[in-house]
């Protein structure tokens, strides 16, 4: 991990701040990618990350700006952490076109403008990765509500499985990483008072530590180059499985 230079994205909170803390203990130069200029800069300063860059991914081509931006202050790219993203709760039949949107716009749209925006440096690093953070989410739906989420991260993992074969030939590697409950942001974003007072306590109560899931993020991108890591799910042992 020692000099690695990696890029995260959502880095200014939550899962994304664990992720830069972990890999800056590591050893890792960070860049870090974020909506949110004041807790970014935070970030940044707590874990001597290389640089910050504000950044709305759902503009193209501020994103791919933001990833140059990143890539120069860093000499080059090795890995990218791809771990912004979007949760709202909804039915399909009254849920909100705007929240539909918005995931659809970050979870997906953003993440495949960043990767595209970073395959030209990845192709000159050394022993480079991609990291998309989906969710369990992405493999099963649990709940109606989740319907529009859960498709948005089953097409982070198709955009992964489809990248895994176009940048093989590169040797560039792709791993999904699909957590359930983390303990981050406590449903804040959730409309509904009684869905959003239902996802705070399944946080609470079952989530995982999201320096745990920070520390999986840490393996992929430690593991030896000969080993490519498809997918980790992982959720809390104290998590009912199904």
């Amino acid at each position: 991990m020692h000099g690695k230079r990696v890029l995260i994205t959502g880095a200014s909170a939550g899962l994304g701040a664990a992720i830069a803390e972990r890999l800056a203990h590591d050893g890792a130069r960070t860049a870090l990618l974020g909506r949110d200029e004041q807790r970014l800069d935070a970030v940044a300063r707590r874990t001597g990350a290389v640089t910050a860059v504000p950044a709305d991914l759902t503009a193209a081509e501020t994103a791919a700006g933001a990833v140059d931006e990143a890539a120069a202050a860093l000499d080059g790219l090795d890995a990218v952490v791809n771990n912004a993203g979007v949760f709202r709760l909804g039915m399909v039949s009254d849920g909100e076109i705007s929240d539909w949107r918005d995931m659809l716009e970050v979870n997906v749209l953003g993440l495949l403008a960043v990767t595209r925006a970073a395959i030209p440096h990845l192709r000159a690093g050394v022993h480079p990765l991609i990291v998309n953070i989906s969710s369990m989410g992405g493999r099963r739906v649990a709940q109606p509500a989740q319907g529009v989420y859960a498709g948005t991260k089953h097409a982070v993992h198709a955009v992964s499985d489809a990248l895994r074969r176009e940048l093989h030939p590169d040797g560039i590697r792709v791993t999904v990483l699909a957590p359930g409950f983390v303990r981050t942001n406590l449903g804040a974003y959730i409309r509904d008072p009684q869905a959003r007072a239902n996802m705070e306590h399944g946080q609470t109560e079952q989530g995982l530590d999201p320096r745990d899931v920070a520390a999986q993020v840490a393996h992929v991108l430690a593991s030896p180059p000969d080993v490519h890591h498809v997918e980790i799910a992982l959720i809390s042992s104290r998590q009912p499985p199904g």
